[in-house]
């Protein structure tokens, strides 16, 4: 059995070990809080706006040498700054409408207002005043044109022996983008502005076409792609080609791109496509 002194000694050493511990996970506690302070600190400088101010906290030591802590005076000094409405400068709304067609709205009473509520006589105009200006946004239609070709015939012709035949002319038509086809030009051009300009895959398209009443599957645009690049642009890219060769520097930029159905190829290997420019 241990004696009296012993246990008191064992008591005594048991509870400096305690401290000890309590001043370790004390550390511990406040090392882990200040890392974290400096990740989040870390994260908002490199993810956060780089015009975002960062106040201060109450009570809390600064993770970096030299730092100032912010009073309230300059906070609200900051604040105020923030939140400051942008000026707007003189003559930006003509600017920014001056390129667009422009409609005008009369606004006049009806007849039966137009008449004077104490003496019934007919009022009349003594000026006008523009009250405001809008924008207006009208969105796009799909409309079908019937072309009709006019036949002409000559009434004497074909009746004498001067003249036994019958002459008969008819009058041109627009020439057709595509052969036995319903696409017009606008239209091609429009999914053809949406695909590579806008970068809209013609899968978007089709539901997009299909919300304006008109059921235009992916495949039938894929199809006019290729034909109007192949009859149409070909010889723009021949020549493009012709005044490129004669550039004594070209540049040119390599992309890699998946074809799902490549002759020779897998859907996973990798294809290529060059752009060059002078």
């Amino acid at each position: 059995m241990p004696t009296a002194d012993q246990t008191d000694t064992r008591i005594k050493q048991l509870e400096t070990e305690n401290q000890e511990l309590r001043a370790q996970i004390a550390r511990l506690e406040h090392q882990v809080d200040s890392l974290t302070q400096a990740v989040l600190h870390a994260q908002k400088q490199r993810f956060g706006p780089a015009s975002e101010k960062t106040p201060g906290i109450q009570g809390q030591c600064s993770l970096f040498d030299g730092e100032d802590i912010i009073g309230e005076e300059e906070e609200k000094i900051i604040s105020i700054r923030e939140h400051k409405r942008p000026v707007r400068k003189k003559g930006d709304r003509e600017r920014l409408i001056r390129e667009l067609p422009v409609e005008t709205v009369e606004c006049v009473l009806n007849p039966e207002d137009a008449v004077c509520d104490i003496c019934g006589q007919e009022m009349k105009v003594i000026g006008k005043k523009k009250v405001r200006s809008e924008i207006e946004f009208i969105p796009a239609k799909l409309v079908v044109k019937e072309y009709i070709q006019t036949v002409y015939k000559c009434p004497e012709c074909g009746k004498t022996e001067e003249h036994p035949d019958d002459v008969i002319r008819s009058a041109k038509t627009p020439a057709q983008v595509l052969r036995h086809s319903f696409a017009s030009a606008s239209l091609v051009a429009w999914i053809m502005y949406q695909k590579y300009v806008l970068s809209v895959p013609l899968y978007r398209q089709e539901k997009e076409w299909a919300r304006m009443g008109l059921e235009l599957n992916r495949a039938a645009m894929a199809n006019w792609l290729i034909l109007c690049a192949r009859y149409w642009f070909t010889h723009l890219f021949e020549r493009l080609h012709q005044q490129l060769l004669n550039c004594q520097i070209i540049m040119s930029d390599e992309t890699t791109w998946q074809v799902n159905h490549e002759p020779g190829k897998k859907a996973s290997s990798k294809s290529y496509i060059w752009v060059h420019r002078s």
